[in-house]
């Protein structure tokens, strides 16, 4: 059967402490019901994000975690 997710490793623009880290994590639950994310996992300096690439807006979805105050790396957003 083939995988029809892909995987994006975003980075952030400093290291997240870990009562950061924990604090976008609940704020990232309500995201994980957006039709074609399939999973989300932020480690201190990196967000990974599974999705379906037919489903899924990747450059939006980028644009909103900035918007939640997740500080991304600017150049990772293609607008």
């Amino acid at each position: 059967m083939k995988n029809s997710f892909n995987i994006e490793t975003l980075e952030t623009i400093r290291t997240l402490t870990l009562e950061e880290q924990n604090t976008f994590r609940i704020k990232f639950k309500p995201l994980l019901k957006i039709k074609g994310i399939k999973s989300l996992c932020l480690e201190a300096e990196e967000l990974f994000v599974e999705f379906n690439p037919t489903e899924f807006n990747l450059d939006s979805f980028k644009i909103r975690l900035v918007e939640m105050g997740i500080p991304m790396k600017l150049e990772a957003i293609q607008v």
